[in-house]
């Protein structure tokens, strides 16, 4: 219980960071990261599929609300949260080493990365190409998902070896 306590904690001080601080860090126009893909990321491994895609419609949910968007953080958290159990049985082969939340001291550093790294592209993929829903600026939008994924990508990093070495 205390377990969840802390992560609800955690989630909750993410998403007050990202509204009130992240959001507001649009640099040079095509920098947005979104460091609350790291609450999705971390999520527990043994926990249902439902409820695990029921945190991901939350998530992306308050996000949309703050944010103004009709439902574009919402569609790309279920994706995360959709595809995340997916990709780790295909970088974790180990069933030991799938318990507890996805860290990494649990999955290793590299799977780590890889799987953090496909992550955050496929979320600012799908939530930049909803958001331009067009193909008219695709060299925007493609600058966009890699300025705006390498950022977040570096903060999600940076939050878990401060996780780690708390």
């Amino acid at each position: 219980m205390q377990d969840w306590l802390k992560y609800i904690g955690l989630t909750l001080l993410v998403l007050f960071l990202q509204v009130m601080l992240v959001d507001n860090l649009h640099l040079f126009g095509v920098c947005h990261p979104y460091i609350y893909l790291w609450v999705l990321l971390m999520l527990p491994i043994d926990i249902p599929r439902w409820l695990q895609m029921f945190i991901g419609v939350a998530i992306g949910g308050i996000l949309d609300l703050f944010a103004h968007t009709p439902g574009i953080h919402m569609a790309a958290c279920v994706l995360v949260t959709y595809l995340r159990p997916l990709m780790l049985t295909g970088f974790v082969q180990d069933a030991e080493r799938l318990k507890g939340s996805v860290t990494i001291e649990t999955i290793g550093p590299d799977n780590y990365l890889r799987l953090l790294a496909l992550l955050v592209v496929t979320h600012h993929a799908l939530l930049f190409l909803l958001e331009a829903f067009t193909f008219a600026h695709f060299g925007y939008t493609l600058l966009q998902i890699l300025v705006s994924s390498v950022s977040t990508f570096l903060l999600v990093l940076l939050f878990e070896y401060v996780r780690k070495s708390t």
